[in-house]
């Protein structure tokens, strides 16, 4: 132990502090080392800082790029659009008026109204729907040779609950044009030369639009849109526009 202490002031002559530590801490394997000061030992030790790899550098078992590859392999291809469900089922509001039945679906305001309009010895009834966008669109109504109004009736004899059906036919694939200004447009049941209501009798007409849509791709029909019923009695009936019954407590 001596002799270390002698060699380590002899190397503190020739070459200074720095080596005299250095030659006292080699040779005093039995000295007892210094304790840690309180702070840092207290201190948590720092977490090596990871080396970033360069720029450059790849894997050692990654392939080289190709230089033939077709660009389109090294892009993420677009993703397509999804297409539009032509059976999505579509929000419809109502709202009761004095003026009638408002409507609202996919973008378009519709007023509906009926009337009683008397067919020879016979009664019939007069749909008459106005309509006009609420959303800044255009939007496109199928518009056949009857008009864009479709009939489905059930005619109901006095007493009965049997019912006779009477189904609609569609000729022709015209379409109009809805905007912010509004149009107006109507039909009548029976069509020409069909059958009038008897005394009696009372009619649950289902009203529906051929098709509604954003463009002519993807238009479809407004089924059960609403309901015009009458029932022929003495003077003149009343035709009462009603939304269907799947609305109700919507």
């Amino acid at each position: 132990m001596k002799s270390c202490a002698v060699v380590g002031v002899g190397f503190q002559l020739v070459v200074g502090t720095w080596l005299v530590a250095t030659s006292f801490l080699a040779c005093g394997g039995d000295a007892a080392a210094p304790e840690p000061k309180t702070a840092d030992a207290a201190s948590a030790p720092a977490s090596p800082e990871p080396k970033s790899p360069p720029v450059d550098a790849a894997p050692a078992d990654a392939p080289s790029a190709d230089a033939d590859a077709p660009a389109t392999d090294a892009e993420p291809k677009a993703a397509a659009a999804p297409a539009k469900d032509p059976n999505a089922a579509r929000t419809v509001k109502y709202v009761v008026t004095p003026e009638g039945l408002k409507i609202e679906v996919a973008g378009v305001r519709f007023l509906a109204s009926a009337e009683a309009k008397q067919i020879a010895q016979g009664w019939g009834a007069k749909v008459t729907i106005k309509a006009e966008a609420t959303d800044g669109k255009e939007h496109v109504l199928l518009n056949p040779k009857n008009g864009p109004i479709a009939f489905a009736a059930a005619v109901f004899k006095k007493g009965s609950t049997e019912a006779e059906r009477i189904a609609d036919s569609r000729d022709g694939d015209a379409e109009i044009t809805l905007g912010s200004s509004s149009s107006t447009f109507s039909r009548e049941f029976p069509s020409k030369g069909g059958r009038v209501l008897a005394m009696g009798e009372t009619l649950d007409l289902e009203v529906a639009l051929w098709g509604l849509g954003d463009s002519r791709e993807d238009r479809r029909p407004v089924k059960q849109f609403f309901h015009v019923k009458m029932k022929v009695d003495r003077g003149k009936p009343r035709a009462v526009v009603e939304p269907p019954s799947s609305a109700a407590g919507g």
